[in-house]
Formats: C-alpha cells, structure tokens, sequence
C-alpha cells in the first residue's frame, strides 16, 4: 500500500507540551520549554484560557498566546482541547449540535493561534454495538464543526484515542480510520501509551497499512503497559520504541514528546533528551529518504 498523508509544519520539530506544566501560567510553561530544549509548543487548551472560571476565551486570547509562544522561539504545534467537558455528540440531537458549535469555536482558536491542528478524542460508548452509530455522528460533527468554523482551510482534527475511549475499548480501529479518511483533514493520533494500556506490548499488531495511513500525530513517550494515563520516560518502561519507530518511518507527522502524569518531567526531560531528539532525528531522516527514492 503507497502511504501518503500531507507533510505536516511541525514534522521533525522538537514538540514539548504544556499539558505536563498546567500548574504554570503560559509564558512560563513556554520559557520552560524553551529552555529545556524543544523548538514547538503543544497547548493545551486552559494555557489560553483568562483564568476565571466562566469568562468567554476570544479569538484575541489565542492570537495574543500564539504571538507569546513565538516571541519565545517556539513555533506553535498542536492545540490540545482532549476531553473538554462540550464534546458530547452521543447524548442526543441537541448535544451533537452544541458538541459542533464548540467544536467550531475550537477550530477557530486554533487558527487564531497558530495551530495547524486540534486535538480532541472520539468519545465514550458503552456497548460494541453502538459504535457504528458513533463513527456516523462523530463524522457528522465534525463536518458541522467545520461549517461552524467557517473557514477556507481549517485546522486538521486529530483524535487521541485513549483506552476508555471507543476505537480502542471496543477495537475498532480499522473502522475509525475509514471514517477519519472518509471525512478528510482528519486522522488519528497515535499515544504510544494509551495504545500501549489498551493492547499490550503487541500495540503494533492492531496498526495495519489501513491503519497506518490514518495516523497524522504522535505522541511520544514509554508506558508500562498498565497504568492508564502515565506517561513514562523512554527506557522507563517495556515498549520497543526502535519497533514503533520504523512502523512510522517515513511518515512526514509530528511527534510531542508527552509525559502526562509522570510526577517529574522536568528531570525526565532533562535526563532523556537525547532519547526523543534521536526518535525524532531518525523519524525525520526515514521522511526524507522515502522522498528522494520516490519516483
């Protein structure tokens, strides 16, 4: 199967996230991340918030963080809106629509940002049955969603699976790949951890070429295969990271480098930079490779 995908702005950047920083007010989860090395932002959603509970966040809110963030030297990566408590597009008509809205709203701040994509996940449902209901509304949604919006070229969507969510609690990853493609300037961001606590250390076998085409985003780190949510190190767990790497290759995707829940990622970073920079370096060479022998 010949892969192809749209090169993406941040490929072979060096991506920190401020979701590991979120005690921190922006400016000094970005000083932060600059500091220690990276050369892109991931934002999480509340860095661009006013701070009090229930003030309206603008389109100026986001473009004055995106100016922040590269004031800083960082080039402005992914926003990062997983689990806001508006994405309810399976409790009935009404929630889809206001699900769409907010959806819209995002991919508004985004743009406003910088961002050339948003991060969201596919949601909850309780049964295996209920899930082709599920992929036809999560496609309608964000086709709402991109009308909301109203903009010529949106952000892409990408959709962080998590092991309580249902792509990979009722394994149907095939099929939500199909929907993503279907729906166009969508795809699936690949959580080396949460795959990793859904599937176990095989995580690699449930990723076909099909599944494979549909991954636009990556999120780096290691997991125990056990613990839902933590993020760990490289090397402080038990995933073949080479393994996963050379499934990616060639693939023109960013990688942020996520550590959410480990208790010191500062220190983590400091001491395994060169793990991540090296993952990247590689992946971004394997890119750079298969285009020069394409013919």
């Amino acid at each position: 199967m010949s892969v192809t995908i749209e090169r993406q702005p941040d490929h072979g950047k060096l991506v920190g996230m401020s979701v590991v920083l979120l005690r921190d007010d922006l400016e000094t989860a970005a000083r932060t991340i600059r500091e220690l090395g990276f050369d892109a932002l991931e934002v999480h959603g509340s860095h661009i918030t006013p701070g009090m509970p229930g003030v309206t966040v603008y389109d100026a809110h986001a473009a004055a963080a995106g100016e922040l963030i590269r004031r800083t030297g960082l080039a402005v990566s992914t926003l990062n809106v997983v689990g806001d408590s508006s994405f309810q597009p399976f409790d009935g008509p009404d929630a889809l629509l206001s699900t769409a809205a907010a959806m819209g709203r995002h991919l508004l701040l985004a743009a406003a940002l910088g961002s050339p994509r948003i991060l969201i996940w596919e949601g909850r449902v309780a049964n295996a049955a209920d899930v082709p209901g599920a992929l036809q509304k999560l496609r309608e949604v964000i086709e709402r969603a991109r009308d909301a919006a109203g903009i010529t070229e949106p952000p892409r969507i990408s959709i962080e699976l998590h092991p309580f969510t249902f792509g990979l609690a009722h394994r149907c990853l095939p099929e939500l790949a199909e929907t993503l493609r279907s729906v166009g300037g969508a795809g699936i961001c690949f959580d080396f951890c949460h795959f990793a606590v859904a599937l176990g250390r095989d995580l690699l076998s449930a990723i076909d070429d099909d599944v494979l085409d549909a991954i636009d985003h990556v999120h780096y780190s290691d997991s125990d295969c056990v613990t839902s949510e933590l993020h760990f190190p490289p090397g402080d767990g038990v995933l073949d990271l080479d393994a996963i790497g050379s499934r990616l290759a060639g693939r023109a995707i960013a990688t942020s480098w996520d550590l959410f829940g480990w208790p010191a990622p500062r220190t983590a970073i400091a001491d395994r930079f060169d793990h991540y920079r090296g993952f990247v370096e590689r992946h971004a060479a394997s890119t750079a490779t298969i285009a020069s022998t394409a013919p």
